[in-house]
C-alpha cells in the first residue's frame, strides 16, 4: 500500500493517514536551510550599521513601560536586554531575530507535515519561507517575530485539526494557541485581526465544534489576560493605536499607493518557488481538495488580506498567511504527482540558502562609501555616528551657561533614536521629539530653553520660540545621498511659552503631517 510519502493520490475530503503512518520531519533538509539561513544572517549581522527601527527600540526600552503608542513593548523588551548584556553589539542585538526566522522556517515545513506532506514537499515549504522571509531575519523589528508566532499558531490548529480527524483531539493544544496569542500581543496588535478572522472563518466553513471546545476559550482567556497591561496603558493615553491605524493608512496611500501595495503583498509570497505554491494552495484549500476541515486557513488568509487593504494596512500586515498557503500548495503537488523535477532539487535548495545573500552587505560599511547606495536601505545607512558628531560639535560650541539650558530636538524619531542612543558618549544632553512614540517619552526639563534642532523645526516649535537660526547641515561624511542628508541643524533660543504648554503641540504620529 502506498502511503503519503510516495505521492499516493487522495480522494477529497478523506482522512490524512495515522500517526504510523505519517511521513517523518525531513530533519536533514529543513534544520539545514534553517541553519544555513541562521549562519548567514549571523556572519553579517555586523556588516550593517543600525537601522533607525533598532534604535528606537532600545531608547524605547530603556523608557520601559507596558505599551507604546505604536507598539506592544515586547520588542523593546528584547532590545534592552540586547544592549545591556553586549552594548553596542550589532549581533547580539540582531540573534532574537535571527533565532525567530530559523525557527520560523522548522514551523512552516511542521505546517506542511500536518497537511500530509511528504519529506521533499516538507523541505520544499521551508524553502519557501527562506526564500521569502530569510532576508529580513538581518534586522530586528516586529515583523520578523510576527512571521513566526503567526505560523506557530497555525501549526498549532493544523495540528489540532488532524488529531480531531483521528477521532482523538488533543485540546492542549488550543490552550498552547492561546499561549502563542498571548505573546504575540507583545509585539504587534495585529495578531487580534488573524484571531478574528480565524474565528470567522471557521464559523463559515467549519471546523465548527473547533468553538465548542473549553479549551480554546481557556486560551482566548490566558491571551486576553496578556494584553491587559498594555491596553491599560493605550486607555491611560488615550488609544493612540487607533490614530496610529491612520496614520499608517496615510503613509501608505501616499508613499506607495494602493495597488503598489497590493503588488507587494502579492511579491511577500517571494520568488517563484512562493508565488506557486502559494496560488496553488489557496486554490486547493479553498477547492477542498487538501485537508477539506482545513479550509479556514485559506478563508483566514483571504479575510486578512482583505481587511488590510480595506483599512490601508502596510503589505507585510499579510505575511503571516502565507506559510499555511505553501504548506498546502506543497502538499498539494506532492499528492499529484506534480512536484518538482527531481534535478530541481538541488538548485532549490541552493537558491534558498544564499537568497538571503542578495539583501546582506557583503562588505565592511567602508567599502561602500563611494559606491552608489543600492546596497543599503538607504534611510539606515545615514551615518548615524557621524550626525552624532556634527551635533556634539555644535553643541560643545556653545558657552558653558548656555550648554546648561539646551536640550536636543529632532522631528524624526530615528534621528531622536541615534542622537539618544550615539550622544551621550560625545557629552550631548537629553534628546526629545514629538514623532511618533517619542512623544510619549516625555517633554524636556523646564529649565531647558535651548534647543538645538535636528530637521525642519515644525510649526509649532516656530511659534513658541523667537529665534530659528541654522548653524549646521546634516553631512553623514558616508558619500552616500540619504533621506536626511543636506537636512539643517538649528539653533533655537527665545521660548515664550513653558515647556508644559507647547509639548502637546509637538505630538505628531504621522511622519507625513
Amino acid at each position: 500500500m502506498k502511503t503519503a510519502s510516495h505521492g499516493a493520490r487522495r480522494q477529497p475530503g478523506r482522512a490524512l493517514p495515522d500517526p504510523a503512518g505519517m511521513v517523518p520531519l525531513a530533519r536533514r533538509p529543513v534544520f539545514g536551510i534553517a541553519a544555513s539561513t541562521a549562519a548567514l544572517l549571523f556572519a553579517f549581522a555586523g556588516r550593517h550599521g543600525y537601522d533607525g527601527d533598532e534604535l528606537y527600540f532600545v531608547i524605547a526600552g530603556r523608557h520601559l513601560d507596558w505599551g507604546y503608542a505604536d507598539q506592544p513593548p515586547g520588542v523593546p523588551v528584547l532590545a534592552l536586554l540586547a544592549d545591556t548584556l553586549a552594548p553596542g553589539s550589532l549581533r547580539a542585538l540582531r540573534l532574537p531575530a535571527i533565532a525567530a526566522t530559523a525557527a520560523g522556517i522548522v514551523l512552516a515545513a511542521l505546517l506542511a507535515r500536518e497537511m500530509g506532506a511528504d519529506r521533499r514537499a516538507q523541505w520544499l515549504t521551508a524553502a519557501a519561507y527562506a526564500l521569502a522571509f530569510g532576508a529580513l531575519g538581518r534586522l530586528l523589528s516586529t515583523m520578523v517575530f510576527d512571521l513566526t508566532l503567526w505560523t506557530l499558531l497555525s501549526w498549532l490548529l493544523a495540528r489540532w485539526v488532524r488529531s480531531r480527524r483521528e477521532g482523538v483531539p488533543r485540546d492542549r493544544l488550543l490552550l498552547a494557541a492561546g499561549a502563542v496569542v498571548g505573546v504575540a500581543f507583545q509585539v504587534k496588535f495585529q495578531i487580534a485581526v488573524y484571531c478574528a478572522a480565524l474565528l470567522t472563518a471557521v464559523l463559515l466553513c467549519g471546523p465548527r465544534s473547533l468553538l465548542t471546545r473549553p479549551s480554546l476559550w481557556a486560551g482566548a482567556a490566558l491571551a486576553a489576560l496578556s494584553a491587559v497591561p498594555t491596553l491599560l496603558w493605550q486607555h491611560r493615553h488615550g488609544w493612540p493605536q487607533w490614530e496610529m491605524g491612520g496614520a499608517i493608512a496615510a503613509e501608505v496611500s501616499r508613499i506607495d499607493g494602493t495597488a503598489e501595495n497590493l503588488a507587494l503583498m502579492v511579491l511577500g509570497l517571494g520568488p517563484v518557488l512562493g508565488l506557486v505554491l502559494g496560488a496553488y494552495g489557496l486554490a486547493m484549500l479553498l477547492a477542498g481538495r487538501e485537508p477539506s476541515d482545513c479550509r479556514f486557513l485559506a478563508v483566514a488568509a483571504l479575510l486578512v488580506t482583505g481587511f488590510v487593504v480595506l483599512t490601508g494596512g502596510r503589505a507585510y500586515y499579510v505575511y503571516g498567511v502565507f506559510p499555511a498557503l505553501w504548506a498546502a500548495g506543497a502538499a498539494g503537488f506532492q499528492r499529484r504527482r506534480a512536484g518538482l523535477p527531481g534535478r530541481w532539487v538541488g538548485p532549490v535548495i541552493a537558491v534558498s540558502v544564499l537568497w538571503p545573500l542578495a539583501d546582506l552587505p557583503l562588505l565592511p560599511r567602508d567599502a561602500y562609501a563611494d559606491r552608489p547606495p543600492h546596497r543599503f536601505d538607504k534611510r539606515a545607512e545615514i551615518g548615524w555616528p557621524e550626525l552624532a558628531d556634527q551635533v556634539g560639535e555644535v553643541y560643545h560650541r556653545l558657552p558653558p551657561g548656555v550648554r546648561d539650558r539646551t536640550v536636543v530636538m529632532s522631528d524624526d524619531y530615528w534621528v531622536a533614536s541615534a542622537l539618544a542612543y550615539f550622544g551621550p558618549a560625545r557629552g550631548l544632553p537629553a534628546v526629545h521629539s514629538g514623532s511618533r512614540g517619542y512623544w510619549f517619552f516625555g517633554a524636556p526639563d523646564a529649565d531647558r530653553t535651548t534647543v538645538i534642532y535636528v530637521g525642519d523645526p515644525e510649526p509649532a516649535v516656530r511659534a513658541h520660540f523667537g529665534v530659528v537660526r541654522q548653524v549646521a547641515t546634516v553631512d553623514n561624511g558616508l558619500g552616500i545621498d540619504t533621506d536626511y542628508q543636506g537636512r539643517p541643524i538649528s539653533l533655537i533660543t527665545g521660548q515664550q511659552q513653558p515647556w508644559p504648554r507647547i509639548w502637546p503641540q509637538l505630538r505628531r504620529l504621522n511622519l507625513l503631517d
